[in-house]
């Protein structure tokens, strides 16, 4: 976002999805389903009860966020509580990035599902791939010698011994590895 506007710079990439317990889970009101309303600071939820405060503030990573919760007597007495919240006597309350990030966020999860972004992100996966190779297989992460020139030599280096090692492996004509997946990452249950 700030590339954009600073500099004149799109910056592409994948965005991280919702991590919410009702994006977990599958089914519940998750922050897409309440409606933001910039100019008067509230929040109407999908039961259409409007919030009671708006609250901008800065989460434990520094970043600003804006917090807004619905009334208790709201919330309390509305049949569709299970799927807003799992507490049991809290109210619900939403955390959201300033307007201009939350759109900018917003416009990016959609632009990943377009054919066009997906071609396009391809491209960019062939260089992380590069970098990947060069950090795991080649030690570009750290230096090894102290002073520019030297650094500068084992970049270069590694470079030459990243396309020696890709050369080869075409030559053998060995098929490109597979993403790699964490351990953690496979107990995770296959999608149906």
């Amino acid at each position: 976002m700030a590339s954009r506007r600073d500099h004149g710079v799109s910056l592409e990439g994948a965005v991280r999805g919702l991590s919410t317990w009702a994006s977990r889970a599958g089914h519940g009101y998750d922050l897409p389903n309440f409606s933001i309303d910039w100019e008067r600071e509230q929040v109407t939820c999908p039961q259409g009860k409007v919030s009671v405060g708006w609250k901008p503030g800065r989460d434990e990573t520094d970043h600003l966020r804006i917090h807004s919760r619905v009334s208790r007597t709201d919330c309390g007495s509305c049949p569709a509580r299970p799927l807003c919240t799992p507490a049991k006597a809290a109210r619900r309350a939403v955390y959201f990035h300033p307007r201009d990030e939350y759109e900018a966020l917003n416009a990016a999860r959609q632009r990943m599902h377009d054919p066009a972004w997906q071609k396009q992100y391809r491209v960019r996966a062939g260089v992380e791939g590069t970098l990947s190779q060069g950090v795991r297989a080649f030690g570009m992460r750290r230096s090894r010698y102290i002073g520019q020139a030297k650094t500068a030599l084992q970049q270069v280096l590694a470079v030459v011994g990243i396309n020696a090692a890709r050369i080869v492996a075409w030559l053998d004509d060995r098929a490109h590895a597979a993403t790699r997946v964490s351990r953690f990452a496979k107990l995770a249950p296959l999608p149906a």
